[in-house]
């Protein structure tokens, strides 16, 4: 079954700790980015802020050592993925009410086996849909404490990246996101859609 999940949401932060990393995310300076990228029917558009150049201290680090654990320890060790799978790639993002948020895109190809994306506060609406269009968009759940665990190429042997968007911002959301990078490993980088 778990080769047809496009994406799935599972509460996984207590309050308290899900406090201690918004606290943390909160503590870095960010930058803002509006812009789009591509053109025509492959432009993507995104507004938040972010920051990607982070040193894991104490609450992310503990989140990362503990994630990487869960995850050895419960699932890669299932054969569902053609590689080791490190988090080595760490993102803080943050969208105010009324941004666009991000519109329907998928991630790198370096992004592989599992993308994870820890809702830390705030409200959006999270889709997952066919393609640029959202076509077939079906809504993830996504409330603080949760992760969202979408499937990158190497995930049972599939290619596949799912397309996905944000948009409907309600309350400031802040996002802490794990990712596989490839080019971390072998030094190369794929800028595809």
């Amino acid at each position: 079954m778990l080769h047809h999940i496009r994406a799935v949401s599972v509460p996984i932060l207590t309050d308290d700790f899900r406090q201690e990393l918004l606290e943390e995310a909160q503590s870095y300076p960010l930058r803002y980015i509006n812009n789009s990228m591509g053109s025509g029917e492959n432009e993507v558009k995104q507004e938040m802020y972010l920051q990607n150049q982070l040193h894991m201290g104490d609450a992310f680090g503990e989140l990362l050592r503990d994630f990487q654990t869960l995850f050895n320890d419960s699932i890669s060790g299932c054969g569902f993925f053609d590689a080791e799978v490190v988090f080595n790639d760490w993102i803080i993002q943050k969208y105010e009410p009324g941004y666009i948020g991000i519109t329907p895109h998928r991630d790198r190809t370096d992004y592989r086996h599992m993308i994870c994306l820890f809702v830390l506060s705030g409200h959006g609406r999270f889709y997952i849909s066919k393609d640029r269009a959202k076509r077939d968009s079906m809504e993830i759940a996504n409330l603080p404490g949760d992760v969202i665990l979408m499937p990158g190429p190497g995930f049972r042997g599939m290619h596949h990246r799912p397309f996905h968007y944000l948009e409907d911002i309600t309350t400031g959301r802040w996002i802490f996101g794990l990712r596989h990078d490839e080019t971390k490993l072998n030094g190369e980088r794929d800028n595809s859609d």
